[in-house]
């Protein structure tokens, strides 16, 4: 089977034939007289070759672009950096890019290949890290053509498998691990009792441990600002009770996200998106029958452009149905044995 001429062939055998009628141009230049339509006839073919020219080289260097990990991984580095990312999703990115992009990437089937074997929960991770490589590229050489490029490389990364996680905890489930840990070291103790008053989110509660704000006590529990923005929303206080906030003012150790989330993993715990889940299933039953707009407050689901007036009746209605909650878990934590009637 005959070869195929390549694009660089087909550059070089058009470059030929140009520079010939280019030559034939010049030498009929200084012969024609009187007779420009043949003129203006090859000035057109030469014309139009030279843009087929142009196109195809434009196409030769669009298929010339090559990312290197390991060549840009300390820009990168820089990036993040600048970008202000958590340092345990930097840490997990940059060990993600490490693990698993080994080559060179050239066309979409590389990054294919590189996903193929990968589990959902890797796949979830290297696609969060890729995207953001990707990204900072498309910043630091601002070029159409490479623009173009880093698309056809995106179409390449699988869509996160995404189904609806409707999984939540018993509550002899949490009552298990309010018992078993409470003889664990303190900082897990307080990260976990943590979570479960409050039920925000894990970065959050990080954020808190190892930064307590001052904390104002009111009838049976205790409220403190948070004040961090996740996306579009916003948690403006973190509600505790009496139990946890002991627990936090003994802390004297900064604790971290990645370390937490390994504990959970190794002791069976229940993990902390699933304790939040709990938290607003509680909150919202029939039992405790807490308004969902107060659970949403609560646990730091609401949105970043609520009005003054919208947020005070909030914080006010809070303040007036969470010691329901609060209640509720003092009396699961008795049945766990942790305290005394």
């Amino acid at each position: 089977m005959e070869d195929r001429p390549t694009p660089r062939d087909r550059i070089d055998e058009l470059r030929k034939r140009v520079d010939e009628q280019c030559k034939a141009l010049d030498s009929l230049a200084a012969s024609i007289e009187g007779e420009g339509n043949k003129l203006d006839d090859l000035m057109r073919r030469v014309g139009g070759q030279c843009e087929t020219l142009s196109s195809l080289t434009a196409g030769v260097e669009g298929e010339s672009f090559v990312l290197s990990w390991s060549e840009t991984r300390q820009l990168f580095l820089q990036y993040i950096e600048f970008k202000r990312y958590d340092p345990d999703n930097a840490k997990n990115m940059l060990g993600y890019l490490d693990r698993f992009v080994k080559e060179p990437l050239k066309a979409p089937m590389d990054v294919m290949k590189i996903f193929s074997p990968l589990t959902v929960g890797q796949r979830h991770h290297l696609n969060r890290a890729m995207r953001a490589w990707f990204k900072y590229l498309e910043i630091n050489q601002p070029n159409g053509q490479f623009k173009e490029f880093l698309d056809s490389l995106r179409k390449g990364i699988p869509k996160d498998e995404i189904g609806i996680d409707i999984k939540v905890p018993e509550e002899t489930q949490i009552a298990s691990d309010l018992k078993r840990i409470a003889s664990d070291p303190l900082p897990y103790q307080a990260e976990y009792n943590l979570l479960l008053d409050s039920g925000l989110r894990l970065v959050e509660v990080v954020k808190l441990l190892n930064d307590f704000p001052e904390a104002e006590r009111l009838e049976g529990f205790y409220r403190c600002p948070v004040g961090l923005f996740r996306g579009s929303k916003q948690a403006y206080y973190c509600y505790l009770t009496e139990y946890t906030y002991q627990l936090i003012s003994k802390l004297n150790e900064k604790v971290t996200e990645s370390a937490l989330k390994k504990w959970h993993q190794t002791r069976n715990y229940t993990r902390a998106k699933y304790l939040r889940k709990f938290a607003n299933d509680m909150i919202t039953s029939e039992q405790l029958n807490i308004p969902e707009s107060v659970a949403d407050f609560i646990q730091g689901r609401v949105a970043k452009s609520i009005g003054a007036k919208h947020y005070m009746q909030l914080k006010r209605k809070a303040d007036q149905f969470y010691p329901r909650y609060a209640d509720y878990i003092t009396e699961l934590r008795r049945k766990a044995g942790l305290l005394t009637a």
